[in-house]
């Protein structure tokens, strides 16, 4: 007899075997879609804590180049101020204002501070 050929207490042995298939199927099946279940929401767990993360850091970067800009126009502002002070004329007039210092020819001219008035 092959393979194929059926038996004569096949039939008995036939529903059985395809009842324990059919539930051997339905367990393997159960299980691969836990495994694809967990898998999920692993990785959407992941996704959504790295997304949290990059938000945060991208908050960051926005902040960073906020004082970036702030110290940028601090900067150019001391550099006007430096390039202001390698002028003689610009020094004569810081001597002149708070110092009081004058050139040896010049007559200073005093505006009297009126304080009742």
């Amino acid at each position: 007899m092959g393979r194929y050929a059926e038996q004569p207490n096949s039939k008995k042995q036939a529903s059985g075997q395809t009842q324990a298939n059919t539930q051997g199927a339905r367990r393997r099946k159960r299980i691969f879609f836990t495994i694809m279940a967990l898998f999920l929401i692993w990785a959407g767990s992941s996704l959504w804590s790295q997304n949290d993360r990059i938000r945060k850091q991208n908050e960051a970067l926005e902040e960073k180049q906020q004082q970036y800009k702030v110290i940028e126009q601090s900067m150019n502002q001391l550099q006007h101020e430096v390039e202001r002070l390698n002028d003689p004329e610009y020094i004569g007039q810081i001597a002149r204002k708070k110092f009081g210092l004058y050139l040896p020819n010049e007559t200073p001219i005093i505006q009297p501070q009126n304080s009742g008035e």
